[in-house]
């Protein structure tokens, strides 16, 4: 087996790291925040030219959680998987008490609550850029036979 580099429609920020990586029949997804293109491609010419990177934009929390989850499922999909094969997801909130406006958006990208992933939602003490939230996942890729 080799490690291969899922690419799909989802910006980049000029980090080192790569959003997902494949292994077998496994996915592992960095910790995604809720940047759009814009903003990704400020921030990694602000990086590239060694200079202060630009706040977050104020979006909606809700909002953000859609970002975060609709690149989730872009990634997965890029990968021959789905949603519903989410095994494990991270959650870290910059602000707890948003926890019910961030459930509200996240099951909405499941079948059912069957295929819920098993989850961690804690609230972190710093997001990146400040952001509302981060998550990272473990999925993987069914049979096709």
């Amino acid at each position: 087996m080799q490690k291969q580099i899922i690419k799909a429609d989802v910006p980049e920020n000029g980090g080192a790291y790569n959003l997902c990586i494949r292994y077998g029949d496994m996915l592992y997804l960095s910790g995604l925040a809720p940047f759009d293109a814009q903003f990704c491609a400020e921030v990694a010419a602000a990086r590239a030219a060694g200079t202060k990177v630009p706040p977050m934009p104020d979006t909606p929390f809700p909002k953000q959680v859609e970002i975060v989850m609709d690149n989730i499922k872009k990634l997965v999909e890029a990968a021959g998987s789905n949603m519903d094969c989410l095994l494990k997801t991270n959650v870290w909130l910059r602000d707890q008490t948003q926890a019910e406006e961030f459930e509200k958006v996240y099951v909405r990208y499941f079948s059912s609550h069957e295929a819920l992933p098993a989850r961690a939602r804690m609230q972190a003490g710093r997001t990146p850029m400040d952001c509302g939230l981060e998550i990272e996942v473990i999925a993987y890729v069914p049979d096709r036979a």
